[in-house]
């Protein structure tokens, strides 16, 4: 094993790599599905893109790409060839200035600079000369990108040095995450950390469809062994948190954080720490970064427009945390359900007269996860030939398929359809596993059905109903009820042995 690796074994097939200063920041990943030859093989695999990333990335490497474009003096850098890697990451690091209304930069290698020496030093930057660097950064990206052949140059257009490391890392992770699934697509899970950012995929144990659980610090109280300021769940996500209180400078005789406002050329103060959960490593990097340079109502804006959620806790130690947040907060077990146990779902259709007849009936039913996400669907009754219709079941159509990840197009749903049913007392049982036949762990689940009669009674027009019933798999049964509605009566989901 080569030095500065630690490796655990956690449970049968699973295995954790654990080293030291890798890309300058530590490095872990846990590989899930496979024996320890097959995870060394891999980790070995993660580790070579990784090194190729830092040849490229490094500020700390005079001889990385990155470093030896810095060395040149601004004028000179006109229609450099960039390699593929680079230049996507200083694409999507001017798309992050302008997202985030500048709190974001990838061309403040010059004022970090400035900062550091103030550290080295403990003497506050000299006024005139951090003025001229706001300057230039008020004045423009500071550089731009042009397509030449197959690949792209680019140009810069006032003095700067480049310092990625608020993305650089993100995109490692991803690179990393991207060629692992290249060389296992079918691993049962994986999780790739770098320096604090992270990206999950799959599950956390083989053959259970359980979460990735993952502590956030407390930006308060940051000590190793503190207490987190959360515990979430993660599922196919990506978490990054940054923050003043990591290796702050000390300057003037106080401490100072690393992250710098773009736009006065300070350390940010606003903000002690933000963690950002993305669908990607980058995204969670680059927001988390903008987080702690934003005031915390602009930060939650930012990241309601990137589809992410974060947790911010500001200079008074009050947390501010976007709309979805608490969804993520783990409540539940990575163990799997009692052997035995399923849930059975009962529920009643109104009945059928001469006096109440429809032309057509539609019932979905599926079960969801605290996310939102759907785990199993139960039952899609449908005539195939009407399937056009089938968006008219708003709740499953909205939640359960597009949500989840489903097409637009309900065709693809055919394999789940069958013909509709006559109105009565029905019974669906899930046993325990999702979609893909994996079991789910324990914990708090919504067991939902739609339905949706066309030309129904009593006035003839569309009738839609929606129950929900909220049901924790744990270690006991358990039962919840819904209350009847004109068209759905007596809905009740059991949690328990198999009757």
């Amino acid at each position: 094993m080569p030095s500065g690796a630690q490796v655990t074994r956690e449970s049968e097939r699973r295995t954790t790599f654990h080293r030291e200063n890798v890309l300058g920041t530590s490095f872990s990943l846990t590989v899930v599905g496979v024996d320890e030859a097959e995870a060394t093989r891999l980790e070995g695999v993660v580790l070579a893109e990784v090194e190729r990333l830092r040849a490229i990335f490094s500020t700390w490497d005079a001889e990385s790409e990155l470093s030896r474009l810095n060395a040149l003096p601004w004028q000179e850098r006109k229609d450099l060839p960039l390699s593929p890697e680079l230049a996507h990451v200083l694409k999507l690091a001017r798309l992050w200035r302008l997202t985030s209304g500048g709190a974001f930069d990838g061309y403040l290698g010059a004022l970090h600079d400035l900062w550091r020496e103030a550290g080295r030093s403990g003497e506050a930057p000299d006024p005139a000369a951090l003025q001229e660097l706001v300057d230039g950064i008020k004045s423009g990206v500071g550089f731009r990108l042009s397509k030449r052949g197959d690949g792209q140059v680019l140009s810069c257009t006032r003095a700067g040095r480049f310092d990625l490391g608020g993305i650089a890392k993100g995109y490692a992770v991803n690179r990393g995450i991207e060629v692992l699934l290249e060389a296992a697509p079918d691993l049962s899970g994986a999780l790739l950390e770098l320096g604090g950012d992270l990206r999950v995929v799959g599950a956390c144990r083989v053959d259970l469809r359980a979460p990735w659980v993952i502590d956030v610090a407390d930006p308060r109280d940051p000590a190793d062994n503190s207490p987190p300021l959360a515990r979430i769940s993660l599922r196919g996500q990506a978490v990054a948190s940054s923050g003043g209180y990591a290796r702050p400078l000390r300057v003037g005789g106080r401490a100072r954080g690393q992250i710098l406002d773009p736009k006065r050329g300070e350390p940010a103060e606003g903000v002690l720490g933000a963690t950002a959960v993305a669908g990607d490593a980058l995204t969670a990097d680059a927001l988390a970064t903008a987080l702690c340079v934003l005031e915390p109502e602009a930060g939650l804006r930012l990241a309601a427009s990137t589809h992410a959620e974060c947790a911010i806790v500001d200079a008074s130690g009050a947390v501010h945390t976007s709309p979805g947040w608490a969804k993520l907060l783990s409540t539940g077990s990575v163990e799997p359900w009692p052997a035995g146990y399923r849930v059975e779902l009962a529920f009643e259709l109104v009945d059928s007269t001469p006096e109440a007849r429809f032309k057509r009936h539609g019932v979905a039913a599926w079960v969801e996860d605290e996310a939102g996400q759907r785990v199993r669907l139960l039952a899609l009754w449908f005539k195939r030939g009407e399937l056009k219709h089938l968006k008219g079941l708003d709740a499953f159509w909205e939640d359960a398929w597009l949500g989840s990840g489903g097409g637009d197009d309900p065709r693809a749903l055919r394999t789940w359809t069958r013909a509709s049913r006559a109105p009565g007392r029905y019974t669906l049982a899930w046993d325990g596993r999702d979609d893909d036949g994996r079991l789910v762990p324990r914990g708090s689940y919504r067991v939902r059905v739609d339905i949706n009669r066309e030309k129904g009674p009593p006035s003839g027009r569309e009738r839609h109903t929606v129950a929900t019933l909220e049901l924790t798999c744990g270690a006991a049964p358990a039962e919840v009820s819904a209350d009847d509605q004109p068209e759905l009566r007596a809905v009740s989901a059991t949690y328990g042995p198999r009757q």
